[in-house]
């Protein structure tokens, strides 16, 4: 077969941007170690069926396995939640993730950098100096989301609702299927432009996605690059732990739900801990921990809910659904909506959407009522 002239360090530099050993990458491409290491080594020469295999699995546009240097690709990110405050582990799929949101980065800043598409807003800036939980229910105040909005919401759409509001204050947010024991979610702020946070799909808990999505969305307030590990003797993620909570579950919102507001710190009832957790869409474990963090609950009130919560039902698997739908989840209405007004202002030509969307323009309008009643139902735009 016709040999190809793909560099052996752009071979090695492909194995090594997706985070593989040689014995992982022979794997992948269905070849023994010593063939691929004498293809990395230079001894042999690739051919074409290599060539689109390499393309193909390790998910590398075939241009880029052609060129004369290496691509100059920046550093792995450091903003990480993981599962448990446990170290991330960065295997292929969560790099691939990694490379797509950049990607997505690289097309929002070309758009506005032509002037083809607005810029999103500024996102304010916060700094570890102030009270994370003023800073948390100063940001819900200025995204306008009430207490009834929140608790009128259909358990079903909380989380869609929260990533629509997110995503109005100028955040591109990503939904990506890597695994959770990798990390929940990771946030790119390589340009102000293009701010956005990348969320695992192998997270089904809605409720688990919306604390993510806050967390890490204070991650970009702060500007902090940092692990996103759930671990509070890290004074960047304390920060990003009460903001997220304190955003969720405003004081006037808790308020509205209780009552009457106790004079002393109490052990309230898990059916009520249970009842008030459904209707604001969080978890009973964060509904507990923002109870001893305000002081209406004694500490310890956490463990104590969590060990009468027991174990978690499987979340609802999701069925239903088509291509377009999904590939729309995926990419989030902030960026589909960019892309396509772009097209709508014939900066870019409907072909051209297509391959960025990766939808048939045929598509374009469905898409746009979609995301149009999407912000009239939560009343934004």
């Amino acid at each position: 077969m016709t040999d190809i002239p793909i560099r052996p360090e752009l071979i090695a530099w492909a194995r090594e941007h997706r985070g593989l050993t040689k014995q992982e990458a022979a794997d992948k491409l269905s070849m023994s170690f010593d063939e691929f290491s004498d293809l990395e080594n230079g001894i042999k020469s690739p051919n074409l069926s290599f060539f689109k295999r390499l393309s193909s699995r390790l998910k590398i546009p075939g241009g880029t396995l052609l060129r004369q240097i290496l691509p100059n690709v920046p550093p792995l990110l450091t903003d990480f939640r993981t599962l448990d405050g446990r170290p991330p582990e960065i295997g292929f799929e969560t790099r691939l993730a990694i490379s797509y949101a950049r990607t997505i980065s690289e097309n929002i800043k070309e758009l506005v950098e032509s002037e083809i598409a607005n810029p999103p807003p500024r996102l304010p800036r916060l700094n570890l100096t102030q009270s994370p939980e003023e800073a948390g229910e100063a940001e819900r105040d200025r995204l306008n989301v009430s207490a009834v909005q929140q608790i009128g919401w259909a358990a079903n759409q909380a989380f869609k609702n929260w990533r629509t509001v997110i995503e109005s204050a100028g955040v591109f947010v990503l939904i990506k299927n890597f695994p959770k024991e990798d990390c929940k979610g990771f946030t790119i702020f390589d340009d102000r432009v293009a701010p956005i946070i990348t969320i695992s799909k192998k997270e089904r808990l809605d409720v688990a996605r919306t604390f993510t999505i806050v967390h890490e969305y204070a991650h970009l307030l702060l500007r902090e690059p940092g692990f996103s590990d759930l671990d509070d003797r890290n004074p960047v993620e304390a920060f990003c732990n009460k903001f997220a909570a304190a955003f969720l579950m405003p004081r006037d919102t808790i308020r509205q739900l209780i009552g009457v507001w106790p004079n002393s710190a109490k052990n309230w009832q898990m059916d009520d801990i249970r009842n008030w957790a459904r209707r604001l869409k969080v978890s009973q474990q964060a509904l507990a921990l923002r109870f001893e963090s305000i002081g209406i609950a004694p500490v310890g009130f956490y463990q104590l809910i969590r060990a009468q919560q027991g174990i978690a039902p499987a979340p609802r698997q999701q069925t239903g659904g088509d291509y377009v739908n999904t590939q729309i989840n995926e990419l989030g209405d902030r960026f589909a909506r960019s892309v396509l007004d772009a097209a709508k202002r014939e900066g870019i030509k409907p072909v051209e959407a297509s391959d960025i969307l990766d939808i048939r323009p045929i598509h374009f309008d469905r898409i746009r009522r979609q995301i149009e009643n999407q912000a009239m139902r939560v009343g934004i735009g």
